[in-house]
C-alpha cells in the first residue's frame, strides 16, 4: 500500500473574521443587533458602540433608594463624573437590585451586551454625535432626541436622584445633572467591543495549497513551508524538513558600496545591480549529492556617506548581527564596508507577529504516511493594525505613537489626539500647552467678515477654527485680538472653534494621561478655568468654554480667558 504524508495545520485559537473599524462605522453584534462605533481606546484594544435607537422613549431610573454597591457621585465639577467609565459593572449592580426590567437598566438588552451608560460613555457620545449622526439615520436609526433630550446615566446621585445628560437643542446641552429618579427619560444603550472578537488567519504552504493541512508523498528530502497571515498584514513563515536524503540550505549576509560589482559567496552582481541602495536578496539552487542545495544571499547596497532603510518586520528583526525586537531608528558606521565609509540608519517598525510551530516525527522512510501540525501559540499577535485613537502622540516629524509606545528614538511630541475622522487617518491635536492664561479675545462692536457666527442654540456646531482664525488675523493685529495671535499660525495652529474646543474639554478623562506621559500641560480638572475658541454670538461677543463644558458668548474685551490652541493632521 502506498502511504501518503498528511500535514495538518491547527489554531490554538477560534478564528472567524477580522474588522478593523473606524469612527462611525456600523457594528454587527454576534445576536445579529447593530450599533455606530463612536469611540476606539487609544490602545486598540477595541471601543464603544451606540445603539441606532432608544431603548426607551420614556422610563424611571429606579425608586427613592439608595443601590448598594454603586457610589455615589458629586456634581462639584463633572470632570469627576467623566472619569466613571463603568457602565457595564454599573448596569449589573442596577439589575440585580432592582430587578424591574421597566427601569433603565432594565430595558437594555444587557444579555448581549448592551448596557445603561456611564456619564462617560454617554458625555463621549454627545461629543461625537455631530460626526457618527449621518451613520446612525444611514443605518436605519434614528439621532438621540433634541427636543426633551434627556437620557440616564447608571451613575447615581443619591438616593433620590441620579444622572441625565441633556441632548435637547438649548444652553444646557452636554450638561449631565441630577434628576429624580422615579422621572421618566430616554434610555440609549451603549456596548463595548473587542478587536479579539472577529480574528482571521489565512494558510499558504509551499506546495500551494490553502487549507491547513496538506497530503504529499515525499521520495527524497524536502523542506515544507507554511505561511500563516493575520488580519493586520503580519506573517509568519515556518517550515519543516522531512529527511529521506541530505540537503543543504544557507544564507549569506553582505555589503557593497553602491554601484559597485560584488563578487562573493559564490553570487555576483553587476553594477547596475546596485546602483540602488537598500536589500538585494539573491538565490541559487545547486545540486548536493543528488539533492538541492538551496543558497540566500542579502546584500546591504550602502550609499555614501549616508544610508536611511526603511524596514518593517514582524516580532523581530536580525540586521548587523544583532536581532530587533523594538520599532526605532539604529545607526551603524561602517569604516570600511566594501572599500567605501559609509553610515547606515535603519528606521525600524516592528509590528506583532504569529508565533507558529510545526510538530512531528522528523525522519520517515520512502513512501511512508507522517502527520505534521502546526500550531499559533500567541493568539495577540492576530490583531489587526490599529488607527490612530484618541491620547495618540503627534511628533514633530507628524508621526503617530501610541501611549504605550512612548518614548521613541528619535521622535518629539508636538501635540495629543483629540478627534480622528473615519479614514483613521486624519484628524486635530492640541498642543501641549496653553499659549496664555489670561487674555482678551479682541476688539468689540466689529462683526468680523468671515468669522462664523451662531446662536445659543447651535453653538457647538462650529468646526471652523482654522478659517475662523485666518479671518480674525487678516482683520487686526496681535494688539487687537491677542486671542487670534497668541497661537503659531505660521506653523498650523489655530484657535479652535466652538465646536473643537467643546469636543476637546469633554475629552480631559482620555488626553490628560497623555499629556502627563510627554511632559505637557494637563488641562484643568478642577476650579473654574474658561478657554476662548474662534467663533463669535455677535459684533460684541465671542464663545468660551467653561469647566463644566458650557458653552456662552462672553464679551470680546473681558479678560482672564485662557488659549490653548490646536492643528490638523
Amino acid at each position: 500500500m502506498k502511504n501518503l504524508l498528511t500535514i495538518l495545520f491547527l489554531c490554538c485559537c477560534n478564528v472567524i473574521f477580522a474588522q478593523n473599524y473606524r469612527i462611525g462605522d456600523v457594528y454587527t453584534a454576534p445576536d445579529g443587533s447593530r450599533g455606530i462605533v463612536y469611540y476606539l481606546h487609544p490602545d486598540g484594544s477595541g471601543g464603544w458602540v451606540v445603539a441606532l435607537n432608544d431603548a426607551s422613549t420614556g422610563c424611571a431610573w429606579g425608586d427613592a433608594s439608595d443601590v448598594p454597591g454603586l457610589a455615589n457621585q458629586s456634581p462639584s465639577y463633572i470632570q469627576q463624573l467623566l472619569n466613571d467609565t463603568a457602565g457595564y459593572t454599573n448596569t449589573q449592580t442596577l439589575r440585580l437590585y432592582q430587578n424591574n426590567d421597566n427601569y433603565a437598566a432594565g430595558v437594555v438588552d444587557f444579555d448581549n451586551g448592551w448596557v445603561l451608560p456611564s456619564p462617560a460613555q454617554l458625555s463621549m457620545l454627545f461629543g461625537q454625535l455631530p460626526f457618527i449622526a449621518s451613520a446612525i439615520t444611514a443605518a436605519g436609526g434614528t439621532e438621540p432626541d433634541s427636543t426633551s433630550g434627556l437620557y440616564w446615566c447608571s451613575a447615581e446621585r443619591n438616593n433620590t436622584k441620579a444622572y441625565t445628560l441633556s441632548f435637547g437643542v438649548n444652553t444646557f446641552s452636554g450638561y449631565l445633572n441630577g434628576t429624580n429618579k422615579t422621572d421618566f427619560c430616554h434610555v440609549r444603550a451603549v456596548r463595548s467591543f473587542s478587536f479579539y472578537e472577529n480574528i482571521d488567519a489565512s494558510y499558504l504552504w509551499n506546495t500551494g495549497d490553502t487549507t491547513p493541512g496538506i497530503t504529499v508523498t515525499p521520495t527524497q528530502t524536502t523542506t515544507y513551508t507554511v505561511t500563516v497571515s493575520t488580519s493586520g498584514g503580519c506573517a509568519d513563515t515556518v517550515e519543516q524538513t522531512i529527511v529521506v536524503n541530505s540537503v543543504t540550505s544557507e544564507t549569506f549576509y553582505d555589503a557593497v558600496c553602491q554601484d559597485e560589482p560584488y563578487i562573493g559567496n559564490g553570487f555576483s552582481l553587476s553594477e547596475d545591480e546596485t546602483s540602488t541602495p537598500g536589500m538585494i536578496v539573491r538565490t541559487r539552487t545547486e545540486d548536493v549529492n543528488g539533492c538541492p542545495a538551496t543558497y540566500t544571499l542579502e546584500l546591504t547596497v550602502n550609499t555614501v556617506p549616508h544610508t536611511y532603510v526603511e524596514q518593517f518586520a514582524c516580532g523581530s528583526y536580525e540586521w548587523n548581527g544583532q536581532t530587533y525586537t523594538q520599532s526605532g531608528d539604529y545607526t551603524v558606521a561602517y569604516p570600511t564596508i566594501g572599500g567605501c565609509d559609509s553610515v547606515v540608519t535603519l528606521h525600524l517598525t516592528i509590528g506583532p507577529t504569529p508565533e507558529v510551530v510545526i510538530t512531528t516525527i522528523d525522519t520517515i522512510c520512502v513512501g511512508n504516511e507522517v502527520t505534521l501540525q502546526a500550531q499559533i501559540l500567541n493568539s495577540n499577535a492576530l490583531l489587526p493594525k490599529f488607527p490612530v485613537a484618541i491620547g495618540d502622540i503627534l511628533c514633530t516629524d507628524n508621526s503617530i505613537v501610541k501611549p504605550t509606545d512612548w518614548p521613541v528614538v528619535g521622535k518629539t511630541a508636538k501635540g495629543v489626539v483629540f478627534y480622528v475622522d473615519n479614514t483613521g487617518e486624519h484628524g486635530w491635536a492640541m498642543h501641549l500647552q496653553d499659549q496664555t492664561t489670561s487674555v482678551k479675545w479682541g476688539d468689540s462692536q466689529i462683526d468680523i467678515p468671515d468669522v462664523t457666527t451662531v446662536t445659543l442654540d447651535d453653538i457647538t456646531n462650529d468646526m471652523e477654527g482654522y478659517s475662523n482664525t485666518q479671518s480674525i488675523r487678516a482683520t487686526g493685529a496681535a494688539q487687537s485680538y491677542p486671542a487670534a495671535w497668541a497661537v503659531d499660525f505660521e506653523n498650523g495652529w489655530y484657535l479652535p472653534a466652538a465646536g473643537q474646543l467643546s469636543h476637546m474639554v469633554y475629552l480631559i478623562m482620555f488626553v490628560n494621561p497623555t499629556l502627563i506621559l510627554v511632559e505637557g500641560q494637563p488641562l484643568p480638572i478642577d476650579g473654574s478655568f474658561k478657554y476662548w475658541s474662534s467663533t463669535e454670538t455677535g459684533a460684541n461677543f465671542a464663545v468660551q468654554i467653561d469647566h463644566s463644558n458650557k458653552a456662552w458668548g462672553y464679551n470680546k474685551q473681558t479678560g482672564g480667558a485662557r488659549v490653548r490652541s490646536i492643528c490638523s493632521f
